[in-house]
């Protein structure tokens, strides 16, 4: 592959280094220091969250089902401690 042409008439371009340093922007008061801020919109924050999720078991959720959709998985024992839990976290 052949590239030409890569510059203007003359060739390439001189670099510059001082050519944007007269078009900085300095702010007039110096009285109070400029700090940079960041802010974290509420879509990134429930990524992040997202990402601490641990990954669905396939498995354990088909087990699950299937023991729903027997009528194995509510047990007395089961409801009475699922109760507990309730209780205990609500006192």
């Amino acid at each position: 592959m052949v590239i030409q042409n890569t510059g203007g008439i003359s060739g390439p371009d001189p670099i510059q280094p001082n050519r944007f340093a007269a078009n900085r922007i300095r702010p007039t008061d110096t009285s109070t220091p400029q700090t940079d801020r960041a802010e974290i919109s509420d879509s990134a924050r429930f990524m992040a969250l997202l990402r601490e999720v641990p990954p669905i078991r396939k498995e354990k959720v088909e087990m699950l089902r299937e023991l729903i959709a027997s009528g194995q998985f509510e047990t007395p024992e089961r409801i009475a401690g699922a109760v507990d839990n309730l209780l205990e976290e609500l006192g």
